[in-house]
């Protein structure tokens, strides 16, 4: 019964990556990080909306160690990025773990006195992210539009499930030439999930 008043909203759809750049325009944002994983980034998936942010003075902060179940530790070494660049929006570029991660930096920029151990279950982080926004690159995840994250404690190895409102992406965009950078093995079997 409780479900019509609860916040829930779906993100923005963008259908090309390049619609990224007047929007980041419009918003005044300067600063934005991008996190991603190893083998996106090492594919050049990420190459063009690096080098089209570049081209109009959006400086790109990239953090691309993101792993299938991302960990704390790895949140926090985003989340020293964004400050230390003084970054104004998030970008999560890849498969669920890269937006779980991104979502988890968003989570932890605006509940910074909150650790993720404190975030987990329902409804703790019940603050505003900054602008966060998510490319998948794989089919099945549903990531880019769900408000969960799994973090996993670098230490004790225990999965933190942090659902909240505010981890729904602002906007998600679906453009299919993302896909086509992935191993033929990882499109066909993400996609079958889908």
């Amino acid at each position: 019964m409780a479900i019509p008043f609860l916040p829930y909203r779906k993100p923005a759809l963008l259908h090309h990556t390049d619609a990224l750049v007047p929007l980041l325009g419009r918003k005044g944002i300067s600063r934005i990080l991008l996190v991603t994983e190893p083998v996106v980034r090492g594919n050049q998936i990420t190459q063009p909306l690096e080098q089209s942010l570049k081209q109009v003075g959006i400086s790109c902060i990239v953090y691309d160690q993101t792993v299938s179940n991302p960990t704390t530790d790895q949140v926090e070494e985003a989340r020293a990025l964004y400050n230390a660049h003084h970054c104004q929006a998030i970008i999560g570029f890849g498969g669920g773990s890269s937006m779980d991660c991104a979502k988890a930096v968003g989570a932890r920029i605006a509940r910074p006195r909150k650790t993720l151990d404190k975030m987990e279950g329902i409804l703790q982080v019940w603050k505003k992210l900054p602008l966060l926004i998510a490319i998948p690159t794989t089919a099945g995840t549903g990531s880019e539009t769900t408000l969960a994250a799994v973090i996993t404690d670098s230490r004790t190895r225990h999965k933190y499930p942090i659902n909240d409102f505010v981890l729904i992406p602002r906007y998600a965009v679906l453009d299919p030439e993302v896909t086509r950078g992935q191993p033929p093995a990882v499109t066909a079997t993400t996609g079958m999930t889908h």
